[in-house]
């Protein structure tokens, strides 16, 4: 499929994007006299949009074609960056009065993760319309890997463009997603929709996805319980100052990071079903958080991160793979838009369910993190012959 290197390079544009973002909101907000929990309100709302919108643009992706839902996706995000970046630049210089600020916050970051939310369903449901059922895991885990690697180089990138002034990382990552929208409407071909506004909707809670929407929501929902608890936990458990549990955080952090994109390109360069992958992938990540909760040592905790990290990494592309499989080939959008709404909602209640239940026992959360992933395992594993039937 030619047309990977193109969804490769826009996604890693504009993940990079949506991460550089997270390393100038904190002075941006302090600058502009506003609250710590105004940042997380403004990141927070980019997640609430994800979830009720992805469904939708996979389903017009499906009416109208792949390529007007990419490049309006694309573009704007570009052009809400922009906003963004404008209204920055000039706040920073005359500070608006506090509501308009927290306004423009909320509205810009939001419609950066409304257009947002179109990239992976609609890139999926391309790869879909492509390649073959048994080699679409391994295209899906190449875009994955290039959501990994913006994820990590991201927040450094804008970290670094922030010596220029806050608003130098938000004008950059405008400029580059509208470049890259602009490739995608010159070089990407159109091709027909698949399927009319007569057709039926597919349902939410189709059965046929139930499985990798349930996978979308666990793997999101642990990813975030882990980069939300992590500085409490090694702070609790090896009684660290500020400093030092900051410190040994992102590194944690990183190595997860790090682990995380081998395993997609691991899973790419392998021929694995991805109704196996799922099985694999949730009890390796169930057999990580167990070492965590289990700990004794730094090594050993940075070693059970690792493992927990390598199985959601091989789950990603194996839910969102299936998703597209188990369907018909007019549904494959909305399919996808559906699982990867799931994985805004693990966004969403992941904090909110992990710090609650944190307060009762630290290892909790990682504890119900291993609970969950066995759990999916054995459901996957139940499954395992009748989807690879249906994928053939």
């Amino acid at each position: 499929m030619k047309e990977i290197k193109i969804l490769m390079f826009i996604n890693i544009l504009c993940v990079c994007a949506m991460m550089a973002f997270l390393a100038v909101v904190g002075p941006i907000v302090r600058q502009l006299g506003l609250e710590e929990w105004h940042a997380g309100l403004t990141v927070a709302i980019a997640g609430v949009l994800w979830v009720f919108l992805s469904r939708f643009w996979g389903r017009r992706s499906d009416i109208v074609g792949r390529k007007p839902i990419l490049v309006i996706g694309v573009a704007g995000v570009a052009i809400s960056y922009l906003a963004l970046a404008i209204f920055v630049d000039n706040a920073l210089v005359s500070p608006p009065n506090l509501l308009i600020s927290l306004l423009m916050l909320i509205l810009t970051r939001g419609l950066i993760g409304a257009f947002y939310s179109a990239i992976t369903p609609v890139s999926n449901a391309l790869i879909a319309d492509h390649v073959e059922k048994e080699k679409r895991t391994s295209y899906i885990a190449k875009l994955a890997a290039t959501s990994g690697i913006a994820m990590v180089i991201g927040p450094p990138i804008g970290g670094y463009l922030a010596n220029w002034g806050l608003s130098a990382p938000l004008y950059t990552f405008a400029i580059l997603p509208l470049i890259a929208a602009g490739i995608l409407y010159f070089v990407l071909p159109y091709e027909k929709p698949v399927t009319t506004e007569e057709t039926p909707v597919l349902k939410v809670f189709d059965k046929r996805l139930r499985i990798p929407i349930l996978a979308a929501f666990v793997t999101m929902f642990v990813i975030v319980t882990s980069q939300v608890c992590m500085g409490f936990y090694v702070i609790d458990k090896f009684r660290l100052n500020a400093i030092d549990a900051s410190e040994f955080t992102g590194f944690v952090l990183a190595c997860i990071g790090v682990v995380f994109i081998i395993s997609q390109i691991v899973v790419s360069k392998i021929s694995l079903p991805a109704s196996k992958l799922l099985k694999y992938g949730s009890f390796i990540a169930s057999l990580g958080y167990i070492i965590v909760f289990m700990m004794a040592s730094k090594p050993i905790l940075i070693l059970g991160f690792c493992i927990g990290a390598f199985g959601m990494g091989m789950l990603f592309p194996a839910f969102q793979t299936l998703a597209v499989n188990l369907v018909t080939k007019e549904e494959q959008g909305a399919a996808s838009g559906t699982v990867s709404a799931a994985q805004g909602l693990g966004i969403i209640f992941g904090p909110l369910i992990s710090t609650l239940i944190y307060q009762i026992s630290p290892i909790i959360p990682f504890v119900l993190a291993s609970f969950i992933f066995f759990i999916l395992g054995s459901v996957a594993f139940k499954y395992d012959k009748k989807w690879e039937a249906v994928q053939k």
